[in-house]
């Protein structure tokens, strides 16, 4: 893997680009992003091989304890039986891009402030470019020089100033400010969404959301926590239904 997405690509990016952290920080960022979604894949398998050894247990163990009931008691039991099989709505679960959203409103607002402050800089110099334009006569040379002074002043700092926009977004791992304001568009659309989606389902279910853990360790976490626990419950179900069975 490390071979895979890192190594190579970051020696084919050197050969034909040179050495540039930006694009190392890009490649590392899709490295770790891939390793996740592997990660996640399997825990995923995993923990749906044990719900259905569950479910298997269940059928088998609801099968063995069938009770004799009467003509008039069936009916309710059909009835109770078919409230029991209506599932309850699943929690939504929150998209990967969903999940950077609160990192890039930070990101976001930091670059609003930047650009903020270069606009009163920029209505600084057109200030002084408006008085400089309208300072008449030959005794005006010193006032002259020094307006200019200024407005040279000012447009360093502008520059310097949209000079530093890019590196706000290379913190997250962008190269530059349009590519993270399309993923940050596509973000907040998608958060939007699910905040949506679990107004709903709390209304629907009287339930509270379960945190959803984000980033490898957490998920690793939270997964190995449900198999755990699912593997727990499992191993019950056998141990009930031997003991039935010794009865």
């Amino acid at each position: 893997m490390k071979q895979k997405r890192i190594s190579e690509p970051i020696k084919s990016a050197i050969s034909r680009k040179g050495r540039k952290p930006n694009l190392f920080a890009k490649i590392v960022t899709m490295a770790i992003e891939t390793l996740e979604l592997m990660i996640e894949t399997v825990l995923v398998k995993k923990y749906k091989e044990s719900l259905e050894q569950k479910e298997q247990l269940q059928k088998t163990d609801s099968s063995d304890m069938e009770p004799v009931m009467t003509e008039t008691e069936r009916p309710k039991v059909k009835n109770k039986e078919q409230e029991e099989s209506q599932p309850e709505p699943k929690q939504p679960e929150m998209t990967r891009m969903a999940s950077k959203y609160p990192k890039f409103y930070k990101i976001y607002n930091e670059l609003e402030q930047q650009n903020n402050a270069i606009y009163k800089k920029e209505k600084q110099r057109s200030a002084k470019k408006k008085e400089l334009s309208e300072i008449k006569g030959w005794f005006k040379g010193r006032k002259k020089k020094e307006l200019k002074e200024e407005i040279n002043d000012l447009t360093s700092q502008i520059r310097n100033m949209k000079d530093y926009l890019p590196k706000i977004v290379q913190k997250v791992g962008y190269r530059n400010v349009q590519e993270f304001l399309k993923d940050f568009k596509t973000a907040k659309s998608e958060y939007s969404q699910y905040q949506k989606a679990i107004a709903q389902w709390e209304q629907e279910t009287g339930k509270e959301p379960e945190p959803q853990p984000h980033g490898v360790r957490a998920k690793l976490a939270a997964n190995r926590k449900k198999i755990e626990q699912e593997q727990k419950n499992t191993q019950r179900i056998r141990s009930q239904s031997k003991d039935r069975g010794g009865r």
